[in-house]
């Protein structure tokens, strides 16, 4: 069949300006760290984003509706720290950050906590008896 152009176009344009495509988790997140970049550019801010900025935003857009808690760098916490993006992006997600390190051990500390016995003994027989020991000589041989 032929192509109408013209409509593919138009129903484009009509998706990507609509409430729809701007209520889509990782378009309003990044939208919204990007603008906070911008006005803080416009009141003087001399420090422009490189590429692991970028980097940070793409997963933090991309994850953080869908994780109970996430551990990001002190500049992406400060942002989601802020107004708007504070109440504006908020998935219930916990975010923790070096500066917030303390909180996030409390944090792991209560969900170990109120875990039951019968939940650490499935994780024992799928991992087996040693999956709290963390695996450390990955690059011991490595030269």
């Amino acid at each position: 069949g032929i192509v109408d152009f013209e409509l593919l176009r138009s129903k484009t344009n009509e998706f990507l300006c609509s409430y729809f495509f701007k209520e889509v988790p990782f378009v309003k997140i990044s939208s919204l760290f990007f603008a906070s970049i911008a006005r803080k550019a416009e009141m003087g801010m001399k420090k422009r984003p490189n590429q692991g900025m970028i980097n940070d935003i793409k997963v933090i857009s991309h994850l953080l509706p869908y994780c109970d808690a996430m551990f990001i760098d002190n500049e992406c916490h400060a942002y989601l720290s802020e107004q708007p993006l504070k109440d504006r992006i908020n998935y219930g997600t916990a975010i923790f950050s070096q500066k917030t390190k303390e909180e996030f051990i409390e944090y792991l500390d209560e969900i170990e906590s109120n875990t039951s016995i019968e939940h650490f003994n499935k994780i024992k027989e799928v991992y087996g008896d040693d999956w709290d020991k963390p695996y450390t000589n990955l690059y011991k041989n490595i030269q």
